[in-house]
Protein backbone atom coordinates (compact mmCIF):
# COMPACT_ATOMS: atom_id res chain seq x y z
CA UNK A 1 0.00 0.00 0.00
CA UNK A 2 3.10 2.48 0.71
CA UNK A 3 3.88 1.72 -2.43
CA UNK A 4 1.21 2.27 -4.52
CA UNK A 5 0.74 5.47 -2.64
CA UNK A 6 4.35 6.63 -3.07
CA UNK A 7 4.03 5.64 -7.01
CA UNK A 8 0.56 8.18 -6.85
CA UNK A 9 2.21 10.94 -5.13
CA UNK A 10 5.51 11.11 -7.21
CA UNK A 11 3.32 10.46 -10.53
CA UNK A 12 1.28 13.79 -9.52
CA UNK A 13 4.65 15.69 -8.67
CA UNK A 14 6.66 14.74 -11.88
CA UNK A 15 3.29 15.45 -13.67
CA UNK A 16 2.50 19.10 -12.52
CA UNK A 17 5.95 20.39 -14.14
CA UNK A 18 4.76 19.50 -17.07
CA UNK A 19 1.54 20.52 -17.05
CA UNK A 20 2.52 23.80 -15.78
CA UNK A 21 4.50 24.49 -19.13
CA UNK A 22 1.95 24.89 -21.64
CA UNK A 23 1.67 27.37 -24.26
CA UNK A 24 -1.22 30.00 -23.41
CA UNK A 25 -4.31 29.60 -25.53
CA UNK A 26 -4.85 31.90 -28.73
CA UNK A 27 -4.37 35.45 -28.56
CA UNK A 28 -7.20 37.58 -27.71
CA UNK A 29 -9.02 39.57 -30.43
CA UNK A 30 -8.15 43.20 -30.07
CA UNK A 31 -11.73 45.14 -31.28
CA UNK A 32 -11.81 47.96 -33.43
CA UNK A 33 -10.96 51.13 -31.17
CA UNK A 34 -13.67 52.80 -33.22
CA UNK A 35 -16.65 50.98 -32.87
CA UNK A 36 -15.94 49.30 -29.41
CA UNK A 37 -17.67 50.26 -26.23
CA UNK A 38 -16.66 50.59 -22.96
CA UNK A 39 -17.16 46.69 -21.49
CA UNK A 40 -15.50 45.24 -24.49
CA UNK A 41 -12.34 47.68 -23.97
CA UNK A 42 -12.43 46.51 -20.65
CA UNK A 43 -12.71 42.83 -21.06
CA UNK A 44 -10.25 43.12 -23.86
CA UNK A 45 -7.57 44.49 -21.50
CA UNK A 46 -8.12 42.02 -18.86
CA UNK A 47 -7.70 39.22 -21.24
CA UNK A 48 -4.69 40.74 -22.97
CA UNK A 49 -3.39 40.95 -19.53
CA UNK A 50 -3.67 37.29 -19.01
CA UNK A 51 -2.74 36.29 -22.02
CA UNK A 52 0.95 38.41 -21.86
CA UNK A 53 1.49 36.88 -18.30
CA UNK A 54 0.94 33.22 -19.00
CA UNK A 55 2.99 33.95 -22.44
CA UNK A 56 6.17 35.26 -19.84
CA UNK A 57 5.14 32.09 -17.78
CA UNK A 58 5.35 29.79 -20.64
CA UNK A 59 8.84 31.27 -22.33
CA UNK A 60 10.39 30.80 -18.84
CA UNK A 61 9.97 27.46 -18.63
CA UNK A 62 10.00 26.23 -21.91
CA UNK A 63 12.36 24.69 -23.32
CA UNK A 64 13.07 27.16 -26.45
CA UNK A 65 16.47 28.45 -27.70
CA UNK A 66 17.61 31.65 -26.28
CA UNK A 67 16.88 32.72 -29.76
CA UNK A 68 13.61 31.51 -29.95
CA UNK A 69 12.11 32.66 -26.90
CA UNK A 70 13.50 36.50 -27.52
CA UNK A 71 11.89 36.19 -31.30
CA UNK A 72 8.33 34.85 -28.95
CA UNK A 73 9.21 37.98 -26.55
CA UNK A 74 9.28 40.44 -29.25
CA UNK A 75 5.89 39.48 -30.83
CA UNK A 76 4.61 39.58 -27.60
CA UNK A 77 5.73 43.26 -27.15
CA UNK A 78 4.38 44.27 -30.18
CA UNK A 79 1.05 42.70 -29.71
CA UNK A 80 1.02 44.43 -26.24
CA UNK A 81 1.98 47.78 -28.11
CA UNK A 82 -0.67 47.23 -30.74
CA UNK A 83 -3.09 46.72 -27.80
CA UNK A 84 -2.10 49.39 -26.40
CA UNK A 85 -2.35 52.16 -29.16
CA UNK A 86 -5.77 51.06 -29.56
CA UNK A 87 -6.93 51.81 -26.34
CA UNK A 88 -5.61 55.28 -26.81
CA UNK A 89 -7.21 55.54 -30.27
CA UNK A 90 -10.54 54.20 -28.01
CA UNK A 91 -10.07 57.14 -25.50
CA UNK A 92 -9.41 59.50 -28.38
CA UNK A 93 -12.51 58.27 -29.70
CA UNK A 94 -14.98 58.32 -26.48
CA UNK A 95 -13.96 62.34 -25.45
Amino acid sequence: MKKLLFAVCASALFSVPAMACEAPSARPEIPDPATAVTAQMVKTNHEVKAYVEAQQNYLSCSNMSSRKKQEELEELKTYADTFNQAVRQFKLASN
